[in-house]
């Protein structure tokens, strides 16, 4: 929704105040304002068929360059505001939080494989959904009771596995001295 729609929204609030009604002044500036609220929705509804036309690359590609040039915008908007503020108060840190996700967002660190990915999510919406459900993991052992000869159980839990054979590379220490 855009600025001037709000702005009707706003408008029809404000009519339903009686003495507002009454103010012909305000005519003019009403008028404007609908006529513009009427051009931005002339403008998203060609906007949005547009986007219905695309192939589903093409609706990946265009999704990253309007959020590409969503992101430019507001790092204009936060330099202007860092240099109107050059008077000696500092920037807030969330707005240097919001440049650096905006720098390292899309336009300067493009990532071929997560583009590619996208475009199989968009494409493989046609596709069964059993085919389309992940395996589900093997269960992870985290204990196992085994029995000597004596039929006393010797319990080995998942974090007793010695990943760099450390008794084995001891007892063959061991053998050889």
């Amino acid at each position: 929704m855009g600025f001037f729609n709000n702005m009707k929204n706003l408008k029809d609030k404000a009519l339903e105040n009686e003495k507002i009604q009454s103010m012909e002044e305000l005519q003019n500036v009403f008028d404007a304002i609908d006529r513009q609220a009427e051009k931005e929705d002339e403008k998203n509804k060609k906007e949005k068929e547009y986007y219905e036309s695309l192939t589903p690359e093409q609706k990946v590609e265009y999704n990253r360059i309007k959020k590409r040039n969503k992101n430019l915008k507001r790092l204009g908007m936060y330099g202007l505001t860092a240099a109107g503020m050059a008077t000696g108060v500092g920037i807030p840190v969330m707005m240097a939080a919001n440049i650096g996700t905006i720098l390292s967002d899309d336009s300067l660190t493009f990532d071929q494989e997560k583009h590619e990915e996208k475009l199989k999510k968009s494409t493989r919406r046609g596709i069964s959904s059993q085919k389309s459900k992940k395996q589900k993991a093997k269960p992870r052992e985290y204990f196992t009771v085994d029995y000597d000869k004596n039929g006393i159980p010797e319990v080995s839990t998942l974090v007793d596995f010695d990943p760099y054979l450390l008794d084995f590379r001891y007892k063959e220490l061991v053998r050889s001295q």
